[in-house]
């Protein structure tokens, strides 16, 4: 079903950027199939930071608001086509190659093998991002004394970058390098 529009567009990512045109097909994530997805044919990539990246596209998981051409993004096609069982798509990120995957990515649940103690929905309070209010900031079982009187805070997988006060960035890393666990994290969206 492949249909190019002719749309010209550029995306500038925090690490690089494409530029191509929108085509709009048939989309297959695992067993899931979205029709009539609008996407964007990449024909020109910057420097290394695409080429050296071990993957073959960039899904966005953003809000529609956000998207460039105003497209709507596969989740919510996944959602309007019936797809997911439930509205909620989660993701683990590993980097212990002592694991035989580094990364799963559920559309309409959670993999319950990854999750460790309870799960806690958090309402978005800025909807041009997975933006939430968040309290004091704990990792392991220990407080990072930040975010004690609240805070905001980001979830984004399409992001390269950690990006915080540098007190916590500097106790996250040495908690990624001490135990290799990345983030396991889900994202709710009622459309």
């Amino acid at each position: 079903m492949y249909e190019a529009n002719g749309k010209p567009v550029n995306i500038q990512c925090g690490t690089g950027s494409i530029s191509g045109f929108f085509i709009e097909d048939y989309v297959a994530v695992g067993d899931l199939v979205v029709k009539n997805q609008e996407i964007v044919e990449a024909i020109k990539e910057s420097d290394l930071t695409f080429l050296l990246a071990k993957s073959n596209g960039i899904l966005g998981l953003g809000f529609q608001e956000i998207l460039v051409g105003n497209v709507v993004p596969v989740w919510y096609n996944m959602v309007n086509q019936g797809l997911v069982q439930q509205l909620v798509f989660s993701f683990w990120l590993n980097h212990n190659l002592q694991y035989d995957f580094g990364r799963k990515l559920v559309f309409g649940g959670m993999y319950p093998k990854h999750i460790k103690g309870e799960h806690t929905y958090v309402a978005v309070t800025r909807k041009r991002c997975w933006q939430f209010d968040r309290g004091d900031f704990r990792i392991g079982n220990r407080t990072t004394r930040f975010c004690v009187n609240g805070c905001n805070a980001i979830v984004d997988s399409g992001t390269s970058m950690l990006a915080g006060l540098t007190g916590i960035i500097v106790q996250i890393n040495h908690a990624i390098v001490e135990s290799g666990v990345v983030c396991a994290c889900s994202m709710e969206l009622k459309v």
